[in-house]
């Protein structure tokens, strides 16, 4: 797919690439899911607020994502430096969860301030990571590719499990405060650590533009945002995917989002217990990456994520219906495939119809359309559970979202998707050649 004259793409940057999914689902897995979301609506929140606050805290982290992502993808294409964009978001994600040593009960504000940082460092990063995609694949393989880096993230976040689990064997209580805090510190150092391949062995493609002053950068990346919305027409497909992405994520998100807090709260899982459920979790989410990216590059990304999302409504009236920790289990494990196969097949239908000369941008719209389903979504569960006291009422309302994308992914059609996308980079190829 690539179309700058560089050296075949080599299995170790293949792996350097991964490597990068591997290393920042320690945050996701810890932070966003399992340890301090549980963590700051029952320890920092006072009051039972905590749903709503955690709810607020997505909601501007991710609605801060959406403002930035087009631009931020924009620039690391102009000016050919996704790679360095990519190092700063790492740093600031790794500092930022580090610091998290310090919040506490009652430390609402601080405990925000740097989840706000931290996840919106994440979400650039995942972002201009995944823009590397259309570079490194081909249209035949970019289905096992982009599930490779899925599947080896679960991974990731298995093995951060394992090394914070016993941290965590005190629960969630002030007593193990000093624990909980040592949580925060060695997610941080796990990614730090992980990440290191990619920086070694991943290539910048792009062609290197000249130094900017940050004003400068910031007005390159809004003229190709310019040209794009000129060009939108040329896109159609890839407009209307993102369309439909952000209608089944908003259900997802939700679901990760609340899922520690759901099986906590409602079904009555430990502390202990829910570090199991997600090892478990992990490996079966790993399982649906690589199985669908396989079954992706023979059927289609539409398809596949047209039954990732039957997968999912029948998930989340499982989930409501769910009273024994024996019977959620069962929903955890169909849940655990239907997150791996999903975000992989998703963003491998992006790369797709992205033309390799604008990848950095688009995926940038891809993190918009996310992170915007990530304010929305769970700030939507929040409010119903809140709202209604129940979070078996939420958790099967966020089914409706499933059902939406179902019916919008009927309108995609990925062969035109796809050639929009080469229509475009035989243009630019012209250009060049003249």
């Amino acid at each position: 797919m690539s179309t700058f004259p560089t050296p075949p793409v080599r299995p170790r940057e293949l792996f350097g690439w991964a490597m990068f999914d591997f290393a920042n689902s320690s945050y996701t897995t810890v932070v966003v899911t399992v340890a301090f979301s549980v963590f700051f609506t029952t320890l920092v929140v006072p009051g039972g607020r905590g749903d709503w606050y955690w709810g607020v805290g997505l909601f501007a982290s991710n609605g801060l994502t959406v403002l930035l992502s087009p631009v931020v993808g924009a620039i690391g294409d102009g000016a050919g430096r996704k790679k360095q964009l990519l190092f700063l978001t790492y740093a600031f994600c790794v500092g930022g969860t580090a610091a998290l040593y310090f919040t506490g009960p009652g430390g609402v504000v601080l405990a925000l301030a740097l989840f706000v940082i931290s996840n919106v460092a994440f979400s650039l990063g995942e972002n201009l990571s995944s823009a590397f995609l259309p570079e490194i694949s081909t249209p035949q393989n970019i289905g096992r590719i982009s599930g490779l880096g899925w599947g080896l993230g679960y991974f990731g976040g298995l093995g951060s499990l394992l090394l914070i689990r016993p941290l965590l064997a005190g629960g969630f209580t002030a007593d193990n405060l000093p624990a909980l805090r040592r949580v925060w510190v060695l997610t941080a150092l796990f990614f730090l650590v992980a990440a290191l391949p990619t920086f070694l062995f991943l290539r910048e493609r792009a062609p290197r533009g000249p130094r900017r002053s940050p004003l400068a950068y910031a007005r390159l990346g809004f003229e190709r945002l310019a040209e794009t919305a000129r060009s939108v027409g040329r896109f159609s497909q890839l407009a209307r995917f993102l369309t439909v992405f952000f209608l089944f994520s908003c259900g997802l998100t939700s679901v990760i989002a609340f899922s520690g807090v759901y099986a906590a709260n409602t079904i009555g899982f430990t502390g202990d217990e829910l570090i199991f459920l997600f090892l478990v979790l992990q490996l079966a989410a790993a399982g649906g990456a690589f199985l669908f990216g396989v079954l992706e590059d023979r059927i289609g990304a539409r398809r596949t994520i047209q039954v990732a999302l039957v997968l999912w409504v029948t998930v989340c009236a499982g989930a409501y219906l769910a009273q024994t920790k024996a019977a959620f289990w069962g929903v955890a494990m169909a849940a655990g495939l239907g997150i791996g196969s999903l975000q992989s097949s998703s963003r491998a239908m992006v790369g797709l119809f992205s033309p390799v000369t604008k990848s950095g941008e688009f995926f940038g719209f891809w993190g918009l359309a996310g992170k915007g389903a990530y304010a929305l979504g769970p700030l939507a569960f929040g409010a119903i559970s809140g709202a209604s006291g129940s979070q078996r009422v939420a958790i099967l309302l966020t089914g409706l979202f499933f059902l939406a994308g179902l019916a919008g992914m009927w309108t995609i059609d990925e062969t035109r998707g796809r050639a929009e996308a080469e229509a475009w980079n035989a243009d630019r190829a012209k250009g060049a050649a003249a």
